[in-house]
């Protein structure tokens, strides 16, 4: 037996787990987790289906923006979404898209690209901490490059989980990941709805922002389905609000496919100041940060009810 990976019985595994006996059968059985039937159970499988806290880690949250849809404001929802939630817990920001415009806002030296460390087409893996870098109080940036547009064509069966690898050892580090997504469907975004614990949806306040979402809906019902049943919807965040009438129609079109948040986004010229200025928004605007510490406050609650 590797020193590395561990095989417990079920009274072991539910203890390194931190679950009840009863709920850890219930769960190996729904799922049909590999050693359900001979009550072997590898470490590396249960990091897999379960979420598993390091001795003296976090319980982490992970959360992907995403919107196959372009221009609905998926990098502006991650970046002060982010630095909301990291007044109060730690944080780490993954900038998983190929234009890395969240990576440009705060690091204007060059950065190695994250496609290095991924073990893709059979390139060895390596640990992405040294990569990760620091933009504020309890506030921590995986950057991105253009490179990582490569990401198109699985070669092996685990290139669906490269990003959920690669964040396994660092991930207790941090009680929220907030993942910012491609606007397409397609291998990057599968990887990161395969990591992802909750999924929050940015959908800008125009009728033709409507236009998609049933494309992401079944993609997400998809990787339910087949390969990550902790996925969860959060629900659709309306951004750059402007106090439209017709908002209510929206709104209704919206939930035939995803719960919406109570908070919605103002539209603020802060917000663009703040990102021309490379700068966090709380050193820019109190007013427009407020609005996302609310919305941050509505996404805490909204986790904490999944997971009662």
């Amino acid at each position: 037996m590797s020193a590395n990976d561990p095989i417990y019985d079920e009274n072991e595994a539910a203890k390194v787990l931190g679950l009840q006996l009863e709920n850890f059968l219930l769960r190996t059985k729904e799922l049909k987790i590999p050693g359900w039937k001979t009550n072997r159970y590898k470490y590396s499988v249960l990091l897999k289906y379960f979420d598993v806290v390091e001795e003296g880690g976090v319980d982490s949250n992970i959360i992907a923006v995403s919107n196959q849809k372009g221009g609905e404001g998926k990098t502006t929802i991650s970046l002060y979404l982010a630095e909301a939630l990291a007044e109060e817990h730690r944080v780490l920001l993954i900038d998983w898209d190929p234009q890395a415009n969240a990576t440009q806002l705060f690091l204007k030296e060059d950065v190695p690209s994250i496609m290095e460390y991924l073990g893709y087409r059979g390139k060895p893996r390596k640990s992405i901490e040294p990569i990760i870098k620091t933009v504020g109080r309890n506030f921590d940036i995986l950057p991105s490059t253009l490179e990582l547009a490569n990401l198109t064509t699985p070669y092996e069966r685990d290139d669906f989980e490269l990003l959920k690898e690669a964040l396994l050892p660092i991930k207790s580090k941090y009680e929220f990941i907030i993942i910012d997504c491609p606007p397409s469907l397609g291998l990057i975004l599968e990887n990161a709805l395969i990591c992802a614990d909750y999924i929050l949806v940015p959908i800008q306040t125009r009728a033709f922002s409507l236009q998609g979402i049933k494309d992401l809906h079944e993609t997400i019902q998809k990787i339910q389905r087949k390969v990550n049943q902790r996925l969860k919807l959060l629900g659709a965040v309306l951004n750059q609000y402007e106090g439209q009438k017709a908002l209510s129609g929206l709104a209704e079109g919206i939930k035939k496919y995803f719960p919406v948040f109570e908070v919605v986004i103002q539209r603020r010229e802060s917000i663009p100041q703040a990102q021309a200025k490379m700068s966090l928004l709380s050193k820019i605007d109190q007013v427009t940060m407020k609005n996302f510490r609310e919305l941050a406050v509505e996404v805490r609650e909204r986790i904490n009810v999944q997971k009662n």
